[in-house]
């Protein structure tokens, strides 16, 4: 493959996992935010031990109970451990490498494909619904949030908990990031909407956009959908935060 070849969003990443997993030279995964800020990620990160979880995972980890759909699950160190808990999970990436490792690594449920994809194509109901890393900005917008909690709805057991990780970005000081949300509002969207692409050796994805969701912002979001929510943990610096929701 050509460098500079545009491929398709995800395939800098999966490239990038497949490498550090069988043990080739890596280097860094660079993502581009539409306003040509670049911003480099260790590959080795997303290989973490769950001695090297943040506080916020390991919370969530404790929470979950019962039959789990993770959704993001990209090389599933979060499902290895539940499953090393002994719980019954699902995990999900749209990244074929990903799933490929994860499946290498011993998970036992592992599909590859969309969560719509998912929905459309099996029938169980799950007692979590986990997206950590972030996972939750698959949903690109405000109205992708709502619409991906109204699914959940359908996929949840009756006492089911949503937990998910995002991030309050209206904490940031940073010139840059205030005038990229100050834009992102000026043209009519929320300010967490986030357009980047994924560079690895020179080979660049196609943009795709991601959410980042105050609290505020998603409170209003879950009681509009008819569910109810608990802030489990925040940080105190930085704005991220962890959050149930739940019927």
């Amino acid at each position: 493959m050509k460098k500079n070849a545009l491929i398709k969003a995800m395939e800098p990443f999966g490239l990038a996992l497949t490498d550090y997993y069988t043990g080739k030279e890596v280097e860094k995964l660079i993502m581009h935010r539409d306003d040509g800020l670049k911003d480099e990620h260790p590959v080795e990160y997303y290989f973490r031990e769950p001695s090297e979880f943040s506080l916020i995972e390991k919370e969530a980890l404790k929470i979950c109970k019962g039959k789990i759909l993770d959704i993001g699950a990209g090389v599933g160190p979060h499902s290895l451990e539940l499953q090393k808990m002994g719980l019954n999970v699902t995990s999900i990436d749209v990244s074929l490498h990903a799933c490929n490792i994860m499946k290498k690594k011993g998970l036992k449920n592992v599909a590859c494909m969309s969560f719509y994809e998912y929905c459309n194509s099996n029938k169980c109901k799950y007692d979590t619904i986990l997206l950590l890393g972030r996972s939750i900005g698959f949903v690109e917008n405000l109205n992708g949030l709502k619409k991906f909690l109204n699914n959940c709805k359908t996929l949840l057991n009756q006492n089911g908990n949503i937990i998910f990780d995002s991030s309050d970005l209206r904490t940031t000081t940073k010139p840059i990031h205030l005038a990229y949300h100050k834009n992102n509002q000026d043209e009519g969207r929320y300010l967490g909407e986030i357009r980047i692409r994924m560079e690895y050796q020179g080979l660049m994805g196609d943009y795709f956009q991601i959410l980042h969701v105050d609290p505020d912002t998603l409170e209003n979001i879950v009681i509009e959908s008819g569910l109810k929510y608990e802030f489990v943990m925040k940080e105190e610096n930085g704005g991220s935060y962890l959050v149930r929701i739940f019927k």
